[in-house]
């Protein structure tokens, strides 16, 4: 799992305006949201890869999760694009 970083603190509020930002800047799709007691999830897909985009708000922490073990290397990839 690679962390990413955020310039300031996100939280439940803040997160998808947050995550509107990295979708565009990815050029990433967004399919479908979910939102639950304390987390987001965003499924995405870039180039034909789909994966979601995790945020827990008592782990103070984003990622992006493949959908299938051989995505992980887009996951990585995506991870090192984004800068904060």
């Amino acid at each position: 799992m690679n962390i990413l970083t955020t310039e300031t603190p996100l939280t439940m509020d803040s997160f998808p305006a947050w995550a509107a930002g990295l979708v565009s800047t990815l050029e990433l799709r967004l399919i479908e949201q979910e939102l639950g007691a304390d987390y987001h999830q965003w499924l995405v897909e870039f180039e034909g890869t789909r994966l979601l985009l995790c945020y827990q708000h008592y782990l103070d922490c984003v990622w992006f999760s493949p959908l299938s073990e051989q995505d992980q290397p887009v996951a990585d990839w995506l991870a090192g694009q984004w800068h904060g």
